[in-house]
């Protein structure tokens, strides 16, 4: 490459970088903003849900634009949203507000990414760097989810979470600096695209409203009524969508792919894939921080072995896929990543980080031989006109999906922990309110209304709720481990039904 190629490219990957350690590094903030913002874990579940859905549901479109109206100012547009979102979320006077924010966030972040990839692979250099170009994107974002949690914990140690969004800002603002003095015009655009608005409408509203009714079970209670209207509601978007689908000029899903049983089962691959990862990246740091007592930056430190094998596997998936081929990776990494979710089960909590650590290193290595793959396989599975269609569709499933995990998984944590508490303070004998177990469960115990409960108790009663609600976290950690146990090994049986000799066959 030439040297004004490789500017481009270091362009391209600082921006990267800075989409990668949005996603991460806010996950470890959590705490932080539960102390904040007095909330608990199933309110703070969406500075990762919120984010997860609107970037999944906005790729597509942004991809869709970027072609239409050119990838430098589509890109741009993303980075001034992202950028003015990221001041919104460090100003954020409620939880509320931040999530509001980060919301906007997910839509920047999904007009960069898929802009990012197709500037790089079709206006940086000559067709033959292509697969480099796109490898040092990928580790552009990667690095950023290793270096994410990072400095969240270095912020923190500042004393101040909402400084990890300058972060944001800084990187947003050199990136767009490079995008306007290094990034070409585009004069040639794609004519007559259009952008399937209805169905990703109904199907953002059919999760959103899931999302919600998963937030809101514990406390409405499971079989009231205004909860399974939700669920109700939900359901009949979920089914509205396909319906939708085949009234739209150009769907999201196409009529043909619904029809092609080995593209059907890669999305499925794509789905799965990220329940454990997603589910481990939420609760591995809260678990370092709230149960064994550490600070932001050592529970980043801690996060490595899960992170660092999530950046390598990006990397090096694509020569794996090409040795070995997408059943055997499937296959293996689905068994891997089941096996290290069964592990957090099974292991007693008195080993500390020795519980979680074989679990987050099988998890990593697991995602490191699905998740690239996946993605590749259901690309193959089409025709080469369909392989931005599909790319796209596979990584918003992939994101989407991950959302739905991380919610289910908090409503099992939730309401096993609550059970878990009751449990030790009744055999502890010590009485305390329905509503002062809720504020104790799941959260930190240094919020406003968390202190206020331990202030009431009797002498020598705060180390034993101390304990309770660790114990209780255990619990539901736990719990939430047995569902992505048993949504990974979903995985496996697909990989085993796939037909590897099939899936490079062209489409019909």
């Amino acid at each position: 490459m030439d040297r004004s190629s490789i500017i481009k490219v270091i362009a391209l990957m600082v921006t990267a970088f800075g989409i990668g350690i949005d996603f991460t590094g806010a996950l470890m903030l959590v705490p932080a903003i539960e102390n904040s913002f007095d909330a608990d874990i199933t309110s703070t579940q969406w500075v990762l849900n919120i984010y997860a859905l609107f970037f999944a549901m906005t790729m597509v479109a942004g991809g869709r634009l970027g072609d239409m109206y050119g990838h430098r100012k589509v890109m741009i547009i993303g980075l001034s949203i992202f950028l003015f979102s990221s001041v919104m979320c460090f100003f954020a006077p409620s939880l509320d507000f931040l999530i509001g924010a980060r919301a906007l966030q997910g839509v920047g972040a999904g007009c960069v990414w898929p802009c990012t990839l197709a500037f790089g692979a079709t206006k940086v250099s000559h067709e033959k760097h292509r697969a480099l170009i796109m490898g040092l994107i990928l580790a552009g974002v990667t690095s950023g989810n290793v270096f994410g949690p990072m400095i969240s914990g270095f912020v923190v140690g500042l004393g101040d979470w909402r400084l990890f969004f300058l972060a944001n800002v800084v990187f947003s603002c050199i990136s767009m600096a490079t995008a306007l003095l290094l990034m070409q015009r585009e004069d040639k655009h794609k004519l007559g695209e259009h952008i399937d608005f209805a169905g990703m409408g109904v199907l953002s509203f059919a999760v959103l409203i899931l999302l919600y009714a998963l937030d809101v079970g514990a406390d409405w209670g499971w079989t009231s009524v205004p909860l399974l209207l939700l669920f109700f509601v939900s359901a009949v978007l979920f089914f509205l969508f396909p319906k939708v689908e085949k009234r739209v000029k150009e769907p999201l899903l196409l009529p043909q792919l619904t029809q092609n049983r080995e593209f059907l089962i890669t999305l499925g691959l794509n789905m799965f894939n990220v329940s454990a990862a997603f589910v481990g990246l939420l609760y591995f740091p809260q678990y370092m921080q709230k149960v064994l007592g550490w600070s932001v930056f050592q529970s980043a430190l801690g996060l490595a072995p899960l992170t660092v094998l999530l950046a390598i596997g990006s990397i090096v998936s694509g020569t794996l896929y090409n040795d070995f081929g997408p059943k055997k990776l499937l296959f293996w990494g689905y068994l891997i990543a089941t096996c290290g979710a069964a592990s957090i089960v099974v292991l007693p909590a008195g080993l500390g980080y020795f519980q979680i650590l074989p679990g987050m290193a099988m998890i990593g290595l697991g995602a490191t031989l699905t998740v690239g793959p996946s993605g590749t396989a259901a690309v193959c599975a089409v025709k080469p006109e369909r392989a931005g269609l599909v790319g796209g569709l596979s990584f918003m499933t992939h994101l989407v999906y991950g959302a739905v995990a991380v919610a289910c998984a908090t409503a099992i944590m939730y309401a096993v922990s609550l059970s878990s508490l009751r449990k030790s303070l009744a055999a502890a004998g010590i009485k305390m309110s329905d509503a002062d177990q809720r504020v104790l469960n799941g959260g930190t115990l240094d919020t406003d209304s968390a202190r206020a409960v331990l202030s009431r108790l009797a002498s020598g009663e705060g180390d034993t709720v101390r304990a309770a609600v660790n114990t209780a976290f255990d619990s539901g950690m736990n719990m939430a481990f047995v569902f992505a146990t048993i949504s990974v090994s979903i995985g496996v049986l697909l990989a085993i039904l796939l037909d590897e000799k099939k899936l490079h066959k062209v489409e019909s």
